[in-house]
């Protein structure tokens, strides 16, 4: 196969023909290294994947990820994170996804690093509620995975507060939480 179009239209026609299921469609790592494309490649025909509703996200939000354990933690997590910066964030660093978080491979599923640090500490997210780092702690980067800097939130005070911290990076004067501190 020579481009992304071409593994897109055969992803989906095992899709079509019911060979492939749809919740275990491979990543782009594994497309890359079945038919020996480039990662941009590959990658390009997961997000045409996913955009056009053949294939499911890996990662799911709300979901708890399970048991994270010591030995994981130690071995595999902790390797990839820097040590504290001026901010007090631990930045991950290793991969990430398409949305500038980082990325873990946990029990075979791509998940966000954050929340395995989060869960590691504090047990599963609420339902109903996303990981926020908090600006206000003084956490500055989607690659911190600084337990202290996260807060289970709702998604709309989520959003409110990533408004609020990109307009007082920006030097524009708001009434936010962030004057209170």
């Amino acid at each position: 196969m020579r481009n992304s179009t071409e593994l897109f239209n055969h992803y989906k026609s095992l899709v079509d023909k019911g060979l492939l299921d749809p919740e275990i469609m491979p990543t782009g790592a594994e497309i890359e290294e079945q038919f020996g494309v480039s990662r941009g490649q590959a990658t390009h025909a997961r997000t045409m994947l996913l955009k056009s509703g053949l294939a499911k996200p890996q990662i799911v939000h709300g979901q708890p990820l399970g048991p994270i354990s010591d030995m994981v933690m130690a071995f595999d997590f902790l390797p990839n994170v820097m040590p504290r910066n001026e901010n007090g964030c631990l930045l991950w660093d290793a991969g990430t996804h398409g949305d500038g978080y980082g990325r873990f491979k946990l029990n075979g599923r791509d998940v966000q690093a954050h929340q395995v640090a989060y869960e590691y500490r504090h047990g599963p997210v609420p339902e109903g509620l996303e990981l926020d780092h908090v600006f206000a702690r003084g956490c500055r980067s989607q690659l911190c995975v600084n337990h202290e800097h996260l807060e289970p939130v709702t998604r709309s005070e989520n959003v409110r507060r990533g408004h609020a911290a990109k307009r007082y990076m920006a030097g524009i004067v708001v009434s936010t939480e962030l004057d209170a501190d």
